[in-house]
């Protein structure tokens, strides 16, 4: 995490034509509101108090300079289906403790899995640190095709490489002594990543698709054979 930071740091520098960027200054007390992207809607009255939730929450930036979890979130607990969702700072979980599947003779487990997910989000909704500017996005982008492209080609060393590069960036995002440091974007990052989940794990239940499993970045589905094109229909939305 700390050679992304030094290495981004270093890619803004030139392209802003200057030899230092300084850290955001951003005072303990501090309160965000989420700014939901205009992508994110919902379609059950449920999601829909859960979205306006979300959004209504004050985000406050504690003594160690991260992100408290408002407690209307941190209690909040999501039924679709015959599964459970909690949100959290790092993500979104079910909240099965245990559990075994057996798929019938028709049905199949699917997992479906986002690609580096939470940098994706970063480029999706065109954010960036204020300190570093526009620029922020043009290395972001360059890393994250680099890595997208590596992984296509099966170039896992390549692959992991800017993995760690895309995703300690965004970790740095919350952290008080990095010049990355943007805890609202902290914020904007996983809330849009885990309601996108909520939004893809509403739209499959009522296609009756049931999700069995969902974890940071990705769910499981309990498919029938016949449903497939239907399931494939709902993730390329």
């Amino acid at each position: 995490a700390q050679i992304a930071e030094a290495v981004i740091k270093k890619a803004v520098c030139k392209l802003k034509g200057v030899d230092k960027i300084n850290r955001s200054d951003i005072a303990v007390g501090t309160v965000f509101k989420y700014q939901p992207p205009a992508f994110l809607h919902f379609k059950t009255p449920l999601m829909q108090q859960v979205f306006d939730t979300v959004c209504e929450a004050d985000y406050v930036v504690n003594d160690n300079g991260g992100i408290t979890m408002p407690e209307q979130i941190k209690t909040l607990l999501v039924r679709m289906g015959q599964s459970a969702y909690q949100m959290g700072i790092g993500g979104l979980h079910s909240t099965e403790s245990c559990q075994g599947i057996v798929c019938g003779p028709d049905e199949e487990l699917i997992d479906i899995d986002g690609t580096s997910f939470y940098p994706y989000w970063i480029l999706k909704c065109g954010l960036f640190p204020p300190n570093m500017g526009d620029d922020f996005q043009k290395v972001y982008k360059n890393f994250y095709d680099l890595r997208v492209a590596a992984k296509k080609r099966g170039d896992k060393s390549i692959a992991q490489t800017y993995k760690i590069i895309l995703n300690g960036a965004y970790g740095k995002l919350g952290s008080w002594f990095s010049v990355l440091y943007a805890p609202n974007l902290m914020i904007q990052v996983t809330l849009t990543g885990q309601l996108a989940l909520l939004m893809m794990i509403e739209s499959m239940e009522l296609a009756g698709i049931p999700v069995v499993s969902a974890n940071t970045d990705g769910i499981v589905t309990r498919c029938h054979k016949d449903q497939r094109a239907t399931l494939d229909a709902v993730v390329a939305e």
